[in-house]
């Protein structure tokens, strides 16, 4: 794209060295210094971000499918340039948010952060919880309690209403809200305080876990006899052979399971699937003997030696449910449960650690499990208890940390990378502010 200016050729004019005159509406359709047009870079960047296609790909279209003459070290930068074009636009953005944010009678201010490798920049991003509507985004070399101060105050001279803040209960982040909003309700993720509490569990499951697959390793040899050596099956019929295909798929399924804290347990799981396999197994050498099933039935069954670690994990997780249970309280009264408030549910939970305390001498072995629930519940509160009292704010920090989840995961469909290091050091800042699905006029 060109753009020809002109000044006047008079001798009056040449003397004064007049003012160049060009049209604006010429010069609105280009960045400054660039011949290339808006179009051109707002289609670098939807075609990139939303489907997905890389820089030679989008080189390639622009020389073949529109005739562009235009290299591949270009279209990067106009990418660039599409990504600041974004996050200079987020002041019309936020302004479309308005009516919404009236109506919810403020904002939610969910803070986290994506820390991709330890000591490298964390790009932090701060949200209304409630309308969805980023508000702000930094990339911090530090995430210490005077970066995310000074990164409040931005949010804080954005001048919007502020109900309620919900974050992780990183240190330098509680610090920095309660310098910042002193007035302001800090609530805490129960998702975050579920996990704190109900670590030594998840850890003796993993070793459980662990314990429990260790004998299941010979699988790959029973797997290489039954598809290499088919005369060793050939005295079953078919549907036995069919059953033993379906053995190793249940076996190799229990050695891929994995657990994911604080609900969903390894070592529980492989536990009563081996368990069950065992009764299978059990049943069908009663019907026809067979050496390689009477392997698996040998494998299955080394889970009984870990009997005694099962119990124990067991019973921890069915205290740590009970105070989970306790917190899950209904924010609408419903199918005659009214719902309870902050205070309430504190005392329930105070209550309910204080019968676990009188159980100590009759369970020693649970008193260390007992006194950390406590001591993790001395550290969050009174930030867990501010969801019942405020209906706008939510219990978890789930959906900024989903929407973070879902930028790393959009970097990584783009360059079919898994490190996040030198993306989020060269397009940290903005990448946070392009997102449609951010602007209410498209939802």
């Amino acid at each position: 794209m060109f753009n020809q200016a002109y000044r006047c050729q008079g001798d009056a004019c040449r003397e004064t060295k007049a003012v160049v005159y060009s049209s604006v509406y010429a010069d609105g359709l280009s960045l400054p210094y660039r011949t290339y047009g808006l179009d051109v870079i707002v289609y670098i960047g939807y075609q990139r971000q939303h489907h997905h296609r890389t820089i030679p790909e989008l080189h390639q279209a622009l020389r073949v499918e529109f005739g562009l003459q235009i290299s591949e070290r270009e279209v990067l930068y106009l990418f660039d340039e599409y990504l600041v074009l974004s996050a200079c636009s987020h002041g019309k953005r936020l302004a479309k948010y308005k009516d919404e944010i009236v109506a919810n009678g403020g904002i939610v201010l969910g803070i986290d952060g994506a820390k991709p490798e330890k000591g490298q920049p964390g790009l932090y991003i701060f949200r209304d919880a409630l309308s969805g509507c980023r508000l702000h985004c930094a990339l911090l070399p530090s995430a210490d309690q005077a970066s995310l101060r000074r990164e409040l105050e931005v949010v804080k001279e954005l001048g919007l209403p502020i109900q309620a803040i919900i974050s992780d209960d990183e240190r330098a982040t509680v610090a920095a809200v309660a310098a910042t909003f002193p007035d302001v309700p800090h609530g805490l993720c129960h998702l975050h305080f579920l996990k704190a509490v109900q670590k030594p569990v998840y850890e003796q499951d993993q070793k459980l876990a662990k314990a429990l697959k260790r004998p299941l390793r010979a699988l790959n040899k029973v797997e290489r006899i039954v598809t290499q050596q088919p005369e060793c099956t050939a005295a079953l019929s078919s549907p036995q052979q069919q059953a033993l295909r379906r053995y190793l798929d249940a076996l190799r399924s229990v050695l891929l399971t994995k657990g994911q804290a604080p609900f969903r347990l390894a070592g529980l799981t492989i536990f009563e699937a081996l368990s069950r396999l065992t009764d299978s197994l059990d049943r069908a050498l009663d019907w026809q003997a067979h050496p390689l099933l009477d392997q698996l039935e040998r494998m299955t069954q080394s889970h009984a030696a870990q009997q005694d670690a099962y119990a124990h994990v067991l019973e921890q997780q069915a205290w740590f449910l009970g105070l989970a249970e306790l917190l899950n309280v209904s924010r609408t009264a419903c199918f005659g449960c009214s719902t309870l408030t902050g205070a309430e549910v504190a005392q329930q939970v105070d209550d309910y650690l204080d019968a676990l305390t009188l159980l100590q001498a009759e369970l020693p072995q649970d008193a260390a499990f007992f006194e950390h629930m406590r001591r993790r519940l001395a550290e969050w509160a009174p930030g867990l208890f501010w969801t019942y009292t405020i209906d706008a704010m939510p219990r978890t920090n789930n959906a900024l940390e989903a929407h973070i989840g879902n930028i790393k995961e959009q970097y990584r469909r783009i360059t079919g990378r898994r490190s996040l290091k030198d993306y989020l050091m060269r397009y940290g800042p903005y990448l946070a502010f392009d997102d449609d699905n951010d602007d209410p006029q498209r939802r």
